[in-house]
């Protein structure tokens, strides 16, 4: 995940060309959402305990986060009840998938800055922190809360 967050950084002090620097400033604010979304990824392998597992096994449980889904549950009542935090995570990512979606899909005459995707950079981290900072409880009601089927 922090290696994603450096290609955004490396990405965002792009020189040259007008194009080749807004299409760094749009690369930049994916990788930074996808260094998002694979901490939460890694969160919940972690929390079933899957890293001592073979890779077979691992790799179905790595990936059953689903995008949509994520940020639905992550702006939730259930969300709120967890924490805080986890309140505050969901914001922050919900922004951060609406500029994702900005920068993958929108027209490449969209207007985007530096200091744009500096910006989504930093709430990235932010996200990282807060998911890092929260307690043990917090971190398996998390995953819970963003894998299991909810009734």
């Amino acid at each position: 995940m922090a290696d994603l967050l450096e290609v955004a950084d490396i990405l965002t002090a792009q020189k040259g060309r007008q194009n080749l620097r807004k299409a760094a400033m749009r690369r930049a604010v994916s990788s930074a959402y996808y260094a998002v979304f694979h901490e939460l990824c890694y969160l919940c392998a972690d929390q079933l305990g899957m890293w001592s597992k073979a890779n077979d096994l691992l790799e179905p449980v790595y990936r059953l986060l689903d995008h949509g889904i994520a940020r639905s549950r992550l702006v939730s009542k259930d969300a709120a009840a967890i924490c805080p935090e986890v309140l505050q995570i969901g914001t922050l990512f919900k922004d951060l998938q609406e500029a994702r979606h900005g920068a993958d899909y929108k027209t490449s005459a969209m207007p985007v800055s530096q200091d744009w995707a500096l910006s989504q950079i930093a709430d990235a981290r932010r996200i990282v922190e807060l998911i890092e900072g929260l307690s043990p409880d917090d971190r398996l009601k998390l995953a819970i809360l963003l894998i299991t089927k909810t009734r």
